[in-house]
C-alpha cells in the first residue's frame, strides 16, 4: 500500500494537539506556590539578609583609601545641581550652566574610569576638576541654593585626601572666593569660612596620612613575617639569598637593593643578589665599605649603589652576628625613600640575614666535621697495619691525599731538643731535597706548637723549609700539631697547586694528625714491649 502524504489541513491538526498536550502535561505537574504570609516574610528576609550580605562584602572595598570622600563630594555637587536645575524661579541660563558643568564633572571622571593604561597627571587632573566644579557651582547657586555653601567643605576634604601634603593648604582660600563673592560675606564670615576650611584639611590630611601608615606597617610586617619564615626553611647560603632578592625588595619597592656576602677573613664583600636595578645594570663583583667604629652600625652615604646608576644616595645595612660581620645589604634610592621607617625595615631584614648565615654556617661546620672524621677514619685506616713504621704508614696514604686534596706531598717532623727530625717517604717530592734534620728556629712546626692550631701559608721563600720545598714544586702547605707518646711534632701536608687549602681541608689534615698520632703511640708501646 502506497503511503498517502498529509495534507497542510491535517499537519495543522496534529501541531494543535501536540501543544495543547504539553501545556496541558506541564500545567498538571507545576503547583502554584502557596501565598502565606509565612511563606512572603521567609523569602523577604533571605532577600533581605543576602542583599546585606553582599554589601557587606563591597563596603570595605567601597570606603578603603579616600573614595568616601569622592563619593560625598559627589552626591554634594549633584545633589546642588538638581536643586539649581528644578527650580523655575532660578534663571534659564544659570539653571543649564549648572546642569552642563554638572555633566562635564561626570563625563570627566567616567572616561578617566574608562582608560585602564596610566596617564600621567591623573590626581593633577581629577583635583583640577574637583576645585573647577565646586567654583563654577558655588558662584553660580550661591545666591539661590543656601546649602550650597557646604561644596566648599567637601571639595576641601577630598582635595586633602587626594594630595595628603599641607602644602595644600591654600588651595582651601581659592576654593572659598567663588562663594564668599557671591554671597557677598562679611569679614568675619570669611575668617570663619577660612578658619573651618583649614581646620577641616588639616583633619583630613592627618587621619589619611595616619590610616595609610598604619596600612603601610601592618603590610610591612606581613611581609616581614612571610619573609622570616621562608629564611627559617632554607638549608644553603643559595636559596637564603634567593629569599632575601624574591622578597625583601616588596618591603621598600621604590629602591634598588643588593645582598653582599662577606669573604673569609677579608673586609671585601661580594654581590650575590640584586633587586630593582636599571636594565643592564649590576653591581661591582666586590666592595669594600668604609664603616664607623661601631661596625654593625648602619652607614648613609652619598651616591648610588656601588657600580650602578641607581638611587641618590645608598643605605649601607652590615649583617653581624654575636658582634662578627657576616653580610651586607645596600638599599640605594631617593633620600625621602630612604626615611626612619625604611631604615628599621632593613636593619631588621640584616639581623634575620645574619642569624641565618650563622645558622648555615654552623650546619656547613657541623657537616664539613662529618665529612672530615669520615675521610680521617679512612685514611688512618690504610696506615693502621704499618703503625710501627712511620715511613710505610706516609707511603700507605699518601696515594688516596692526592685523589682526595690533589696534594702529592705528605712528610711528619718531629721536635728533638732545638732541632727537627723530618720523616719523609718513599717517591714524595721533597725526597732528594729536604735533609734529615732541620733546625727548629722560624719554621712552621715551632709555630703551629706554640699556638696549638693548625695553620695554611704559601711557600714564599721565608721560611726555612721553603729551602728545600720551592725546589721539590710545592706551592702550599697545610701543617697540623701532633703529640705522639710524649713527643711532639707536625704533620704537614703539600700541593703544588697554586689553591690554598681550604677550611675543610684543614680541619681534615688536623683530625688525621690526631690519628695518626693514636697509630704512632700504639706502635712504638707494642715496640717497647718487644
Amino acid at each position: 500500500m502506497d503511503a498517502q502524504p498529509l495534507s497542510e489541513l491535517d499537519l495543522a491538526r496534529l501541531r494543535t494537539r501536540v501543544q495543547h498536550s504539553v501545556l496541558q502535561r506541564v500545567a498538571a505537574e507545576w503547583r502554584r506556590p502557596s501565598d502565606g504570609w509565612r511563606q512572603t516574610v521567609r523569602w523577604t528576609a533571605v532577600a533581605v539578609l543576602d542583599e546585606m550580605r553582599r554589601w557587606q562584602a563591597a563596603l570595605p572595598g567601597l570606603l578603603q583609601g579616600d573614595f568616601i570622600f569622592t563619593l560625598a563630594l559627589w552626591v554634594a555637587v549633584f545633589s546642588v545641581a538638581a536643586a539649581v536645575v528644578a527650580q523655575p524661579s532660578i534663571p534659564l541660563p544659570v539653571r543649564y550652566s549648572a546642569g552642563l558643568a554638572g555633566v562635564a564633572y561626570l563625563y570627566l571622571y567616567a572616561e578617566l574610569a574608562r582608560i585602564e593604561r596610566p596617564i600621567r597627571g591623573r590626581r593633577v587632573l581629577l583635583g583640577l576638576a574637583d576645585g573647577a566644579i565646586v567654583a563654577a557651582l558655588g558662584a553660580l547657586s550661591i545666591p539661590y541654593v543656601g546649602y550650597a555653601h557646604g561644596l566648599v567643605f567637601f571639595a576641601a576634604a577630598r582635595i586633602a585626601a587626594r594630595f595628603r601634603d599641607p602644602r595644600i593648604l591654600p588651595v582651601g582660600g581659592l576654593l572659598l572666593v567663588p562663594f564668599e563673592v557671591a554671597g557677598h560675606a562679611a569679614l568675619l564670615t570669611i575668617l570663619l569660612d577660612a578658619f573651618a576650611v583649614v581646620m577641616t584639611m588639616l583633619l583630613v590630611v592627618h587621619l589619611t596620612t595616619a590610616v595609610s601608615g598604619a596600612q603601610q606597617a601592618i603590610a610591612r610586617q606581613g611581609l616581614m613575617a612571610v619573609l622570616i619564615s621562608s629564611l627559617a626553611r632554607v638549608r644553603d647560603e643559595d636559596a637564603l639569598f634567593a629569599q632575601l632578592a624574591g622578597q625583601a625588595p616588596a618591603l621598600a619597592p621604590q629602591c634598588a637593593w643588593a645582598f653582599w656576602i662577606r669573604e673569609p677573613s677579608t673586609d671585601e664583600f661580594r654581590a650575590v643578589r640584586w633587586a630593582g636595578l636599571p636594565e643592564g645594570e649590576l653591581p661591582g663583583f666586590s666592595f669594600t665599605p668604609t664603616l664607623g667604629p661601631d661596625r654593625s652600625a648602619p652607614l648613609l652615604i652619598n651616591g648610588p649603589l656601588p657600580g650602578t646608576s641607581a638611587g641618590e644616595c645608598t643605605l649601607l645595612q652590615p649583617a653581624a652576628a654575636e658582634g662578627e660581620l657576616t653580610g651586607l645589604i645596600t638599599v640605594a634610592g631617593r633620600p625621602l625613600d630612604l626615611g626612619p621607617d625604611t631604615r628599621t625595615t632593613v636593619r631588621a631584614v640584616a639581623e634575620e640575614m645574619g642569624a641565618t648565615l650563622q645558622r648555615l654556617q654552623a650546619v656547613d661546620d657541623a657537616r664539613q666535621h662529618t665529612e672530615a672524621m669520615e675521610q680521617a677514619n679512612r685514611l688512618a685506616g690504610l696506615a693502621a697495619r704499618h703503625a710501627a713504621d712511620e715511613v710505610a704508614a706516609l707511603e700507605a696514604i699518601r696515594p688516596a691525599l692526592a685523589d682526595t686534596l690533589r696534594s702529592e706531598s705528605l712528610h711528619l717532623e718531629w721536635v728533638d731538643g732545638d732541632r727537627l727530625r723530618l720523616v719523609i717517604g718513599e717517591n714524595d717530592p721533597l725526597q732528594g731535597h729536604a735533609p734529615g734534620w732541620l733546625s727548629l728556629a722560624g719554621t712552621r712546626t715551632a709555630e703551629a706548637l706554640l699556638q696549638g692550631k693548625p695553620l695554611r701559608e704559601p711557600l714564599t721563600g721565608r721560611r726555612p723549609e721553603d729551602l728545600f720545598g720551592v725546589p721539590a714544586g710545592l706551592r702550599q702547605l697545610a701543617v697540623a700539631p701532633l703529640r705522639c707518646a710524649g713527643m711532639e711534632g707536625t704533620l704537614q701536608l703539600g700541593r703544588r697547586l697554586p689553591r690554598a687549602y681550604s677550611a675543610g681541608e684543614l680541619l681534615l689534615v688536623e683530625l688525621l694528625a690526631e690519628r695518626l698520632a693514636l697509630l704512632f703511640a700504639a706502635g712504638r708501646g707494642a715496640n717497647v714491649a718487644n
